[in-house]
């Protein structure tokens, strides 16, 4: 296992940006995958190694990460300021030659840091999904106009990454009703979709919107209202991005916790849960 990775010239003059222009660090690892023992590790010489570690104990935290090629993490504590940007070593066989397009969406969110917009705070909880995915919506357009301003070629792993999850919803059960993220991961992947690419533009968005449908029609309606309110919207502007955030928000709470109507339609709820 490296214990780090060489970058190409595109990646490390982003990098080196966003280290000028937020004073922060970027630090990038590969957390490797122990199939038998199910947990993750970082090589003895991967650099604030430290940092990371903090992370990969936490049960939420990955949770989450299982379900990502890669993750970005802004820590801020008295042990170390720094932007922790982490692949997903259980992933590798996904993202195995395509290492600059998934770093470069995560210098992405850091650069999204860096020039100080908003963006959720990590809650550590069983919901933290929903904040999560809340940030990526709206940050997922800024970040896509800067890549390819970059000449950073993201669309073929993305576009790649969709046919496979057409194919996985074609092929695999619905997740259960108490896998309320599954829902909200899936309507912010969808809203990437419509945000992110004209018509026309990918061969497969039918078979992809159909296979949605098919297997969680209740993320639809609400995926829809996220896409509506966004579209438009200028998203640079620092009250306008946190005001985006709130909705974004919102709505994947109220899908998660099946309050929205289309979801009433598939399930009832059964308590009233706790929302912060």
């Amino acid at each position: 296992m490296l214990a780090e990775l060489a970058l190409t010239v595109a990646l490390a003059g982003w990098k080196a940006d966003i280290e000028a222009q937020s004073g922060t660090p970027v630090h990038i690892a590969v957390a490797e995958y122990d199939q038998p023992s199910h947990t993750y590790r970082l090589a003895d010489g991967a650099p604030r190694r430290d940092l990371f570690a903090t992370y990969l104990k936490n049960e939420n935290f990955t949770r989450q990460f299982q379900q990502m090629y890669a993750v970005m993490v802004h820590h801020k504590a008295p042990d170390g300021n720094a932007f922790l940007i982490l692949l997903n070593g259980m992933r590798q066989a996904e993202w195995a030659g395509h290492e600059e397009a998934v770093i470069a969406h995560e210098l992405g969110h850091a650069w999204i840091k860096a020039r100080g917009l908003p963006t959720p705070v990590f809650i550590d909880n069983a919901w933290a999904c929903v904040g999560v995915h809340a940030g990526d919506i709206p940050q997922h357009v800024l970040m896509r106009a800067e890549l390819d301003r970059r000449g950073i070629d993201h669309r073929t792993f993305w576009l790649a990454g969709l046919d496979a999850a057409a194919k996985e919803m074609e092929t695999k059960p619905a997740p259960p009703e108490s896998d309320r993220c599954a829902r909200v991961r899936v309507a912010a992947q969808w809203a990437d979709v419509q945000l992110g690419l004209k018509a026309g533009e990918w061969a497969g968005r039918a078979r992809y919107e159909a296979a949605v449908r098919g297997q969680m029609p209740e993320v639809e309606e609400t995926t829809n209202i996220i896409v509506k309110y966004l579209q438009g919207k200028n998203l640079e502007d620092r009250a306008v991005h946190r005001q985006a955030l709130t909705f974004v928000f919102e709505k994947l709470k109220d899908l998660g916790y099946q309050r929205t109507k289309a979801y009433r339609v598939y399930a009832t709820l059964k308590e009233t849960p706790h929302v912060t």
